[in-house]
């Protein structure tokens, strides 16, 4: 199967996902959000709890996004970057615009984030 996307489409894509990628990992006011620290007043303490909650999902959502970036990257330097990891088909150029770092087409996506939500219903079920 022979990609769509010229040479120089992927050098420019490459450079977009290097700046993304060190962006991320350059950023650390999330963690500054991570200290514990005992609060007298109990809606003091559930606020930090909750603030605490919330850095630790963009972190953990942060951490999600440079592991699909790296794996864009080595896509690249493998030239099977732009393949549908579902279907095997090239992914559209529009939707690596926009998501360059896109490991599925929009179907085998929408597919994957079904399965997704069905496993997660399974183990609330099964708890």
């Amino acid at each position: 199967m022979l990609s769509t996307i010229t040479k120089a489409e992927i050098l420019r894509r490459r450079a977009t996902l290097e700046a993304k990628l060190n962006e991320l990992e350059h950023d650390s006011t999330e963690r500054d959000e991570l200290h514990i620290e005992w609060l007298a007043d109990p809606l003091d303490q559930v606020r930090s709890s909750a603030d605490r909650e919330l850095a630790i999902q963009r972190l953990d959502n942060q951490t999600r996004l440079i592991h699909e970036i790296e794996l864009a990257l080595s896509n690249i330097e493998e030239s099977t970057y732009g393949f549908c990891e579902g279907c095997g088909e090239p992914i559209p150029r529009k939707r690596l615009d926009v998501v360059p770092w896109a490991r599925f087409c929009a179907a085998c996506q929408s597919k994957a984030e079904s399965e997704a939500q069905n496993e997660k219903l399974l183990l609330v079920d099964a708890a």
